[in-house]
């Protein structure tokens, strides 16, 4: 079992140097870092040397489309949707949500364009992280879905005639957004594969933030999808019960592993090391034991050292937090 790490919030090459010693020096063979829209603007040739440090310690590098367009997991902002408030999904109303829309061409030229540049690093491969639509919460307070005209001329080749998505119900909304996760999960691995460079898809688990259902083994089974998993944050969903949090974890991993062994590819498992308080400690202990019995072939942690570097993620005592998980995860490893 390889352990990895996703890395963010740093782009000094001499102290990214000591970090990724210490990564190397705690067993780590695996290291995420991200690659915002900020850093593809501004940060692309330091991106590379990243890479160049992070290889020098004999770590493998995936980067991860951290917050691109507002529908990959993360926190960075988007300037691509205001840039051009046209990629924008929008609701029945015409109103812009805040993250673009899977089915817009106009995203697929720009992540094209991320994932050319994510090559010239000379990484080992692109991790495609939550591709979601924009949940039901502060960015989409009544969970509208989007019904741009890109989501119409996808939806009627998708059913194969004229259709008026504000007349749909809910099940031929869900059905087409799956569809859409798929169809731009396909396409971005199938440009990565044509420039050399592997893909690992990391699905939210099943039944979170009102996303649509997908088939893991579709996705897990595309020609161009070199590893798959899931991120089962039990405690980042607000289940607490133990009973519900490992029904949970072994719904989620357990599916995660079936779909990627089917595929005869490897599987990452994720788990929480963020936003994590002192009196829930034993319960992620507990639950990444769990995690750990599903035998994936990578778990990673997000992220590095706890988030202690960022207020907003970090957990409440991040380096008691950090040692206690590589202490485990070195005991699961070894078994």
């Amino acid at each position: 079992m390889k352990l990895a790490t996703s890395y963010f919030g740093n782009r000094i090459p001499r102290h990214v140097a000591r970090d990724m010693a210490a990564l190397r020096g705690q067993g780590f063979a695996r290291v995420i870092h991200t690659f915002s829209e900020n850093d593809h603007a501004f940060y692309a040739e330091t991106i590379g040397e990243l890479v160049k440090i992070s290889h020098e310690e004999g770590l493998e590098v995936l980067l991860d489309p951290w917050g691109v367009g507002r529908i990959f997991g993360g926190e960075a902002f988007s300037n691509w949707i205001t840039e051009d408030p046209d990629l924008c999904q929008r609701t029945r109303s015409g109103r812009p949500l805040a993250g673009a829309c899977l089915n817009h061409p106009g995203l697929r030229e720009r992540l094209e364009q991320w994932t050319l540049a994510a090559a010239a690093t000379g990484a080992d491969g692109v991790f495609w992280d939550e591709p979601h639509w924009v949940p039901r919460g502060p960015r989409n307070p009544q969970g509208e879905p989007c019904i741009c005209p890109h989501c119409r001329q996808h939806a009627e080749k998708l059913f194969g005639r004229p259709i008026d998505l504000t007349a749909v119900g809910a099940e031929e909304i869900e059905h087409l957004q799956a569809e859409s996760v798929l169809a731009l999960l396909q396409h971005l691995s199938d440009h990565a594969a044509a420039l050399d460079l592997p893909s690992s898809v990391c699905l939210l688990p099943r039944g979170v933030l009102g996303q649509p259902p997908l088939s893991w083994e579709r996705v897990a089974g595309m020609g161009h999808i070199d590893e798959f998993g899931t991120d089962p944050y039990w405690q980042a969903f607000g289940i607490e019960d133990p009973v519900e949090r490992d029904r949970f974890i072994d719904e989620q991993a357990g599916s995660a592993c079936a779909a990627a062994r089917a595929a005869r590819i490897p599987v990452m498992l994720w788990i929480q090391a963020f936003r994590i308080p002192a009196d829930r400690e034993g319960d992620l202990l507990a639950g990444a034991r769990r995690l750990l019995r599903h035998a994936p072939d990578t778990v990673a942690l997000w992220g590095f050292e706890a988030c202690a570097h960022m207020s907003a993620l970090r957990c409440e005592r991040p380096a008691q937090l950090w040692t206690a998980l590589l202490e485990l995860l070195h005991s699961g490893a070894s078994r």
